[in-house]
């Protein structure tokens, strides 16, 4: 059936895990929205309506409550760029890559259900809470994207085209349903946006044991991928293997996969952030409640299906190359142009024609960037360059927030931040537009398949694809 996935536990697992991580990242609107009135309570800076004042300088912890989510989103980019190599080795060299996911699923579930109980009196510690899940989330999906070239290899190219769009179909579904339930609550018991919080954290608990247990109750145990040379530490060795990785590619892959992960690093930090912070613009310079910023990214999710459409229309026109630098400069004219014109409207109804317009954007974006990748893999390397894949887009996502905290701090105006975040785009487009003709870059990727990029050396003989993994069709006892 739809949902069997050709009797594939770990493709099962994947999809379901998938549903949980939806709902983590869309209870994190209503949350985010919550922490900004509860420190702008505790500045002083809300207005007789309950509103954000822009106009107040009032700081709480040595900053404006403005730049709060921008903090936690700094703190957790920091924590990811620093340790994802760490748990990057510990997947590989060790067989504790299911026990890192489930650790990873149950420390979320904990941060998320302490924060049930953002008060005023918790607010500051939720926040801090916030920056670990965050950081902890990129452990739960490094782990979990680690099985994606197993079940590849499991049912075959033509099959995991298929399940891969099977996968973000569920996965965008569930988290509209989120959303829906949420906002529906909110609306029914008129609550504000602190108790709307409450609800969305509640119901994320519920939705998170329900489905990161069958999730990882259909992942199967691996055994270590790679032996760790006699002598080295875990936590050097996977800042070790990064770097051969990126030499190897600088050396042999220069045509087109290395210009391509040169524009995730940049490309992938402003999409994150402008998700990110553009909660903070809508609740501050629009003046949006949380159960409207929800609005906001449930008409975004829905507009993302159109987009992945245009998208593979343009892509089927033109290639993955062009596709994608145009998708990315979508997005960039969307938050200058929405950010430029809601700072001086403050219109709610623009805001959600924003929404649409990031929908689309976004939709083209994620699923292009995603096949250009797949297209430009060198063959039998799929596990080494997914993780390492996932890692760029964490390098600098520290880097957008940091941005738009100094303006905020220094009294300039929301919108400025904004666009300074979009601009990281035209850095990743002229990056990716170094790259060959796309014929070229494919051809590349072809080519030297007995070369192993973690260690920059040839091998010899046909490349062993497997990896060495045990079936993953059922899980292991």
């Amino acid at each position: 059936g739809w949902w069997n996935f050709g009797g594939v536990a770990p493709a099962q697992g994947y999809c379901r895990l998938g549903i949980a991580r939806g709902a983590v990242v869309m209870s994190n609107i209503f949350l985010a929205t919550s922490l900004i009135y509860l420190a702008a309570e505790e500045a002083g800076c809300l207005t007789e309506s309950d509103s954000y004042d822009d106009d107040c300088e009032n700081k709480v912890h040595g900053f404006k409550p403005s730049s709060l989510i921008s903090n936690i989103a700094i703190i957790a980019g920091l924590l990811s760029a620093f340790f994802m190599p760490v748990i990057g080795a510990i997947i590989d060299f060790t067989p504790r890559r299911k026990f890192v996911g489930v650790a990873a699923a149950v420390i979320i579930t904990i941060i998320q259900a302490a924060q049930i109980y953002t008060v005023s009196s918790t607010w500051y510690v939720m926040a801090i809470l916030q920056a670990i899940a965050a950081f902890m989330y990129q452990a739960e999906i490094i782990s979990t994207y680690a099985y994606l070239p197993d079940i590849s290899r499991t049912v075959g190219e033509k099959a995991m085209t298929v399940h891969t769009a099977k996968f973000t179909q569920v996965q965008f579904a569930a988290q509209m349903l989120f959303l829906i339930i949420v906002i529906g609550v909110s609306n029914v018991l008129s609550f504000d946006d602190v108790q709307t919080a409450h609800v969305g954290q509640g119901v994320n608990v519920a939705w998170s044991i329900v489905w990161f247990s069958l999730g990882w109750m259909r992942m199967p145990h691996m055994s270590a991928t790679k032996e760790l040379p006699e002598g080295r530490s875990l936590i050097k060795e996977g800042f070790v293997q990064n770097w051969k990785t990126a030499k190897s590619l600088n050396t042999h892959y220069s045509r087109g996969l290395r210009w391509f992960l040169l524009n995730v690093i940049f490309a992938e930090a402003a999409a994150a952030a402008l998700t990110t912070l553009s909660v903070v613009y809508l609740n501050e310079t629009v003046g949006m409640s949380g159960t409207e910023i929800g609005i906001f990214f449930l008409i975004t999710l829905l507009f993302t299906l159109p987009g992945s459409s245009l998208g593979a229309y343009v892509t089927h026109k033109t290639n993955p190359n062009t596709s994608v630098r145009i998708a990315q400069f979508t997005v960039m004219v969307t938050g200058i142009v929405g950010a430029l014109i809601l700072d001086s409207v403050k219109s709610k109804p623009l805001a959600y024609i924003w929404g649409m317009c990031f929908g689309i954007g976004l939709g083209w974006f994620y699923p292009t960037e995603n096949l250009f990748f797949s297209m430009c893999l060198p063959k039998g390397q799929e596990a080494e360059l997914a993780g390492f894949f996932v890692y760029c887009t964490q390098i600098l996502s520290w880097l957008p927030p940091l941005i738009f905290t100094v303006i905020v701090e220094a009294g300039i105006s929301q919108k400025w931040g904004v666009i300074s975040i979009s601009l990281f785009f035209i850095v990743g487009i002229g990056l990716l537009s170094c790259a060959a003709p796309w014929d070229e870059i494919v051809a590349e990727a072809n080519k030297n398949t007995n070369f192993d990029v973690a260690s920059g050396k040839e091998e010899e003989g046909e490349r062993d694809t497997s990896m060495g993994y045990p079936s993953i069709t059922e899980p292991e006892a």
